[in-house]
């Protein structure tokens, strides 16, 4: 199958944002900054959904590209119902904001607790058709990129969905279609022979699983917060491997944004045709991932520095 071509040649344009924490109401003008700071870096793929940002990220996106709509790439979902941002929320989360600065492992915490639950989910065909209606005008576009069936299983899909996308597509309003979900839901969904372009899948460095799914387009997550905190306390307690990822890497590893870059960086050599997603609300750190990306080849670096931290963990 042809790769799909989501971008340029440049690493830059191998790697994607993530806009999960991306919000509107008092934060909208901070992370439209953000955004518009990852496009400087020539990052041109934008991910997003109706739930992130309790329901605010696709507004904020939508604002920050709507002059340079057909410069970028931006993949929606459907499945999971639109979020809510009340003044109450906008309000707590704006104090909160220095409390998750200063207390990173509370806000992950947190985060996690929130995603453990099931997600509620509805693919009858007037749902996503309204959602994804709902999108557009919060993306301020006539078409996305790519959609993504979000967190779907092999038994919400059916004839009557599959018929409902292929006229998404035929009307226009999509380009892509595809599946973001657990890799079980995957394998379940290929063995069912549902035929989808793009995957979009968790990848963490320690599982050494890139080969599956090679046929289809992909696009990894999860990459640096499923694996950082287990390679922050291997560095701190073996000298030796902290040595060897310096020497291969050049960094000091003096802070976790040094291991955020070598686990983007692999991430982008297990992937070659496709995408990496990271994400940040500090914009230095998103240069500082950009610049490391973008200076180093992943095909070799990337695959070192994996094997070097496969074969001490």
């Amino acid at each position: 199958m042809k790769p799909v071509d989501l971008g340029g040649e440049t690493h830059s344009q191998r790697i994607g944002f993530g806009c999960s924490h991306i919000t509107g109401g008092f934060e909208a003008r901070s992370n439209i900054r953000v955004l518009r700071a990852a496009y400087d870096l020539g990052v041109r793929h934008f991910d997003t959904a109706p739930l992130y940002g309790h329901g605010t990220s696709e507004e904020i996106v939508g604002h920050a590209f709507r002059r340079d709509r057909h410069k970028v790439t931006i993949a929606t979902k459907i499945g999971i119902p639109h979020g809510t941002l009340s003044y109450k929320s906008q309000f707590v989360r704006l104090l909160a904001t220095p409390l998750r600065r200063w207390t990173p492992g509370i806000s992950k915490f947190a985060a996690g607790k929130m995603y453990s639950t099931p997600p509620r989910t509805d693919f009858s065909p007037a749902s996503i058709e309204r959602s994804l209606d709902k999108s557009l005008v919060k993306l301020k576009t006539d078409y996305v990129d790519i959609l993504l069936l979000h967190e779907v299983r092999v038994k919400d899909i059916s004839d009557e969905l599959l018929t409902k996308l292929g006229r998404l597509v035929i009307e226009g309003k999509v380009r892509r279609l595809g599946i973001g979900t657990n890799i079980q839901s995957m394998r379940e969904i290929q063995e069912k022979g549902y035929e989808f372009e793009v995957y979009q899948r968790p990848w963490s460095v320690f599982v050494p699983d890139e080969g599956l799914f090679a046929d289809r387009y992909r696009i990894f997550h999860g990459s640096i917060l499923s694996a950082a905190a287990t390679i922050r306390e291997k560095l701190r307690a073996d000298p030796r491997f902290c040595r060897q990822l310096q020497e291969l890497s050049g960094l000091e590893f003096r802070s976790t944004d040094d291991i955020g870059k070598i686990l983007l960086l692999a991430a982008v050599s297990a992937n070659p045709h496709g995408l990496a997603l990271f994400s940040s609300k500090v914009q230095t750190r998103i240069a500082s991932y950009v610049k490391f990306v973008t200076e180093n080849p992943p095909a070799k670096l990337g695959y070192q520095l994996a094997t070097a931290i496969r074969g001490n963990l």
